[in-house]
Order: structure tokens, then C-alpha cells, then sequence
């Protein structure tokens, strides 16, 4: 009995470790990406959410020339949305950190680039 125990509580270790241990799907990369789109998400006045649809030919994002719809963080909003609608205007690229392999990833990053 005592050897069935030690092996149910090795076995449980075990997987703790390994759940603590495995790799993140969800990392934060950079990617230099062309914006394609910028606006608000729904019509909420008191939280508005902001968008921006990006293209790139990075390593790591999904299909070189995919247009992703990514969220724009909203404690930085504002400043996102001017950078992002000066790359629009300017014809320029931008560099961005989000997690493409979210549903909707979240831009924690943008800069236009010169």
C-alpha cells in the first residue's frame, strides 16, 4: 500500500512540474507588419476598443501577406491609434508587439518606424 502511495504522489509531482514547466503558446513577439486598417470596435463611448488589421512577411506570422485583426491595448488606446493612423497616412511600416496565435491578439507595442 505504502509503495502505491509513493508512486499516486510521484506521479502527481510529476505532472505539476510539467504543467509549471511547459512552454507558453502565447509568447510577445515583434513583428515589422504594414497597417492595413485602424478604427474603434463597437460603439461603446465610456471604453471605447480600438483595432488595427496589420500585414507582415515576418517569421512567425501566419502566412506571409495575412491581414490580422488585432486589438489595440486599451491603457495606451490613444496613443496606438495616432501611431497607427500616421502609418496609414504616411505609407509607412510599424513595429508591433502582439501574440499572433490568440483569437484576438493584443498590441502591447506600436512604433512607426522611419
Amino acid at each position: 500500500m505504502k509503495a502505491r502511495n509513493a508512486v499516486v504522489v510521484l506521479l502527481a509531482v510529476f505532472c505539476l512540474v510539467a504543467l509549471c514547466t511547459a512552454p507558453s503558446h502565447a509568447a510577445i513577439a515583434e513583428y515589422v507588419c504594414t497597417v492595413e486598417e485602424v478604427g474603434p470596435s463597437g460603439n461603446n463611448a465610456t471604453t471605447p476598443v480600438y483595432y488595427v488589421s496589420l500585414s507582415s512577411t515576418d517569421a512567425g506570422w501566419p502566412g506571409p501577406g495575412n491581414i490580422i485583426k488585432c486589438k489595440i491595448d486599451p491603457a495606451r488606446g490613444k496613443e496606438y491609434l495616432a501611431a497607427a493612423l500616421t502609418a496609414v497616412a504616411s505609407g509607412k511600416t510599424a513595429k508591433v508587439k502582439c501574440n499572433v496565435d490568440l483569437g484576438l491578439p493584443l498590441v502591447t507595442s506600436f512604433s512607426v518606424m522611419k
